[in-house]
């Protein structure tokens, strides 16, 4: 009986094991996408065409700024220590000698979602980048101090004349101030979103990719501070067959314009990881073609799944690599195209 009741145990513990690897090979295989000359993340597998992987624009002569709070082992990590660091800076603290000996490795991850790549697999598509990189945020706690360094963060990397900025962090209310709520999502108000705001004005060339938060399911819901900036890329997050909003992404704010701007799929998890993507495919058109922040915008509109109907739920949707770079070959029709709407 004894021999009996441990034979049934282990072929129930086989089982799960057996189907516990079956769960991790799906989720493996639907991480990546393999349909093209070269293998993308699931993310770039949901905005990818044959001509744009077939032309593989990969942000040559293009600066890219990160704002983060931590790239621990970005010069060992498989997919990110290839890439071109220009340089390096750190606001809380001021050292840099352990930048990359970092404890958090958030920035890292984000790193490898604008230009990670190893071999012929790429999570980015900026890979041919030159990197600015910013420890702006402390991983644990939330001061309000974190916001001004974020302000100190973009000026440096506007000295240093960068392309395109990706921010991973956003703010709505802090541990020693709650002085910001949602019904100030206009741009103009919180001390970030206005310092973006004329940094913008001041840059036509610079583009600001910023995440839109994971405030979805708790009582703030909207997305963070500076998202809400007009001329910022705000990006949401979507599920991961394309079709709707990943819960917990920030949502837009009426009657302000659409926010967020565009999704994708976010790997690891949260609007931290679908950002830097969006980002990467920035740095790639304008290394492919040289074009103002407000031409670039209007392109990645029009190329959106949503493009049609935005919303506050996925803005604009999906951004399409091809339809990007049709739009390219015919710039007379982006002229007609409205820079941002309002719901």
């Amino acid at each position: 009986m004894k021999r009996k009741t441990s034979l049934i145990v282990w072929g129930a513990v086989l089982l799960l094991a057996a189907y516990g690897i079956y769960d991790l090979v799906r989720e493996v295989r639907r991480s990546y996408t393999s349909c093209y000359a070269h293998t993308y993340s699931h993310a770039i597998g949901q905005m990818m065409g044959p001509r744009f992987d077939s032309l593989t624009p990969r942000g040559e002569g293009i600066r890219i700024g990160v704002v983060d709070a931590g790239f621990g082992g970005l010069r060992d990590d498989r997919f990110t220590r290839r890439l071109r660091v220009a340089d390096y800076l750190d606001l809380t603290d001021g050292d840099t000698t352990g930048f990359f000996r970092d404890d958090c490795d958030h920035g890292t991850r984000v790193t490898r979602n604008i230009g990670g790549f190893s071999n012929d697999t790429l999570l980015g598509l900026a890979c041919k980048a030159d990197y600015y990189l910013v420890k702006s945020d402390l991983e644990h706690g939330e001061p309000r101090e974190d916001e001004r360094r974020l302000c100190r963060a973009l000026a440096w990397l506007a000295q240093r004349q960068v392309d395109v900025v990706n921010i991973s962090l956003g703010y709505t209310v802090f541990d020693d101030f709650d002085g910001y709520t949602p019904q100030m999502l206009d741009g103009r108000t919180a001390l970030c979103s206005r310092f973006l705001d004329s940094l913008l004005d001041a840059h036509p060339r610079m583009v600001v990719v910023q995440s839109a938060g994971n405030e979805g399911k708790n009582k703030w819901r909207h997305i963070s501070f500076p998202g809400d900036v007009a001329e910022a890329v705000t990006v949401g997050a979507a599920d991961s067959e394309g079709t709707g909003r990943s819960g917990k992404s920030g949502t837009g704010y009426y009657p302000h314009p659409v926010k967020p701007d565009l999704v994708v799929y976010d790997s690891p998890n949260g609007t931290s990881f679908s950002t830097p993507v969006v980002t990467g495919l920035c740095a790639a058109l304008m290394g492919y073609r040289p074009m103002k922040r407000r031409e670039l915008i209007r392109l990645l509109h029009a190329s959106g799944t949503r493009s049609a109907a935005p919303d506050l739920e996925t803005g604009y949707g999906i951004p399409q690599c091809d339809t990007l770079l049709g739009f390219l070959d015919t710039p007379a029709e982006l002229q007609t195209l409205p820079l941002n709407a309002t719901q």
